[in-house]
């Protein structure tokens, strides 16, 4: 029953533009690794080079830095949470302060099933229906 509130969650396609960054490979080697502190909070605006979090490894602790500038709108994981492989949903980024809101519940869980630049993606499948014509070749 404690789910049930989680269902009202806004499907990605209806929320503001935003990007969701998955945990980075910071060497060739990384497979996981945790944040063991953010750097930036739900809300603050960063710039290219600016480290969001100290990622620790088997190896090292390393700096994330941001390749773009951008507003934090949802930190999807603590620090000190545990192993993240890498790719795994971290953050979430927008361009305006006042998109922030919007992810409020955001869950990793919207997340996998796209994001904004999914969206479009998702909406051309069906054109590719057509090509089911080849089957005929199965003879």
């Amino acid at each position: 029953p404690a789910a049930a509130p989680a269902a009202p969650a806004t499907p990605a396609e209806d929320l503001p533009e935003h990007i969701v960054m998955g945990m980075p490979a910071l060497s060739p080697t990384m497979e996981a690794g945790s944040i063991s502190k953010w750097n930036v909070s739900e809300g603050d605006s960063f710039s290219a080079g600016d480290s969001l979090a100290m990622i620790e490894t088997d190896k090292a602790s390393m700096d994330f830095e941001a390749q773009d500038d951008g507003i934090v709108a949802k930190l999807l994981v603590p620090e000190g949470g545990g192993e993240i492989n890498c790719g795994t949903p971290i953050l979430v980024t927008v361009e305006e302060t006042d998109d922030v809101a919007a992810f409020a519940n955001f869950a990793p869980d919207d997340a996998a099933s796209g994001g904004a630049e999914a969206a479009p993606a998702a909406a051309e499948t069906p054109a590719a229906a057509p090509a089911a014509p080849a089957t005929p070749a199965e003879d």
